[in-house]
């Protein structure tokens, strides 16, 4: 069936669509964790995981996703997410224990690894490299919309019909998503190998990777969107447990206070949008991570003197902490795609596997570490974040000729 042509307009609100997958198998689902341990009598670790697989899972598919969308065309591979992605939200529905579950939410970060990937591959079609940085940080804060008003959705639909209606919903967006990529997007990625062999195909995926992780500056500026992403998420995982947990408030009101958190980031990428080209890819990526850092490290500092007495303790951080990772992640995403334009999808998966594992692995290490108290999270978030300025200081010195920072 050939779609036909349409424009980039109504091409960036389909991505947007697309990307929504994401935050509906995460963001939405973070107020029912503390439901969901004790509808299946999970422990902390368990717990976690419910979230942590499925961010784990899209991080080791998005590199597939990438790489094979450069060789076989970015529509027929996003199909193929869609579909697993649905499967996945069914079995999670109907799952009588605590392993069939962990099952479905595995398909469903198999699944939704594309909509992340796909979309900013898509856009660098459309858009071309010049408008790329610009593009990506307003699609990236048209897509925080959904961890804006996600979770208080899921909060309010998780107290009026338990957690199982979330996938529900869930179920029905995948099989309305595969229906529009069907009969409405087209091809963008002309240049698509039609009748490439498999073997053929993984063999050129790891070779590009492979050519692109030799290159330090693309490495360091891959790094950075997922170390601090390791740290962002860390606390935004935490948050829903020591909410629910330590100050008792509800899966209702939860949701309402998750707006700093998806706020702050919405902010940074505004920021980052009205930028645009005026501020180098180095100078950004550096500075946005020497602040999330200093805002770490304010965090801590605080805890140390007055404890965990109430949300805005956990939430206005998180506020913060999203501006300065806005601010800086579409730049070092910029920065990665821009080593090789013509791997443009492989990079932009490297770059989002980046992001998921570090997060999975983040959410991982704050529930094995969880005492009931925030230090454990404000351990592992100034790892990340050192770790990220670290990465974005090497990709400044990595600069051919001389950086501009």
């Amino acid at each position: 069936m050939t779609t036909p042509a349409r424009s980039p307009r109504f091409i960036f609100a389909a991505l947007v669509a697309v990307t929504f997958i994401a935050p509906l198998a995460n963001h939405m689902f973070i107020p029912a964790m503390p439901v969901v341990k004790q509808a299946f009598a999970i422990g902390n670790g368990l717990a976690f995981a419910t979230l942590a697989v499925v961010m784990i899972t899209m991080a080791f598919v998005t590199p597939l996703y990438g790489g094979f969308s450069d060789q076989w065309g970015r529509k027929r591979l996003l199909l193929v997410g869609l579909v697993v992605y649905t499967a996945g939200a069914l079995v999670c529905l109907m799952a009588p224990d605590i392993l069939s579950f962990l099952a479905g939410r595995v398909l469903q970060g198999a699944g939704a690894g594309c909509g992340v990937v796909l979309a900013r591959a898509i856009a660098r079609d459309v858009y071309g490299m010049d408008r790329i940085a610009a593009v990506i940080a307003n699609l990236t804060a048209a897509y925080v919309l959904g961890p804006l008003v996600l979770p208080i959705a899921g909060g309010f639909l998780i107290g009026a019909f338990g957690w199982r209606s979330l996938f529900i919903l869930i179920t029905a967006t995948g099989l309305a998503l595969i229906a529009m990529v069907i009969f409405l997007l087209p091809e963008t990625h002309t240049t698509a190998t039609e009748h490439c062999r498999a073997t053929a195909v993984v063999r050129t995926t790891f070779g590009n990777y492979l050519a692109l992780l030799r290159v330090r500056r693309f490495t360091a500026y891959a790094l950075v969107p997922g170390l601090l992403s390791g740290a962002f998420f860390s606390l935004a995982t935490a948050s829903s447990f020591l909410a629910r947990e330590n100050l008792g408030v509800s899966t209702e009101e939860y949701g309402v206070w998750f707006l700093l958190l998806a706020g702050g980031f919405m902010a940074g990428n505004f920021m980052s949008g009205r930028i645009g080209n005026r501020a180098t890819v180095t100078f950004m990526t550096v500075c946005g991570s020497i602040l999330f850092l200093a805002i770490v490290i304010g965090m801590g500092i605080a805890y140390a003197i007055f404890g965990l007495t109430s949300m805005p303790m956990l939430m206005v951080p998180g506020f913060l902490l999203g501006i300065a990772q806005g601010m800086c992640l579409p730049y070092a995403q910029a920065g990665a795609m821009q080593v090789d334009p013509s791997l443009a999808g492989s990079a932009s998966g490297a770059v989002v596997f980046s992001q998921l594992f570090c997060a999975g692995m983040g959410e991982l290490v704050v529930g094995l570490l969880a005492d009931g108290t925030l230090f454990p999270v404000v351990l592992v978030m100034f790892g990340f974040a050192v770790s990220a300025m670290t990465a974005a200081l090497v990709a400044a010195a990595s600069q051919p000729g001389k950086a501009a920072i």
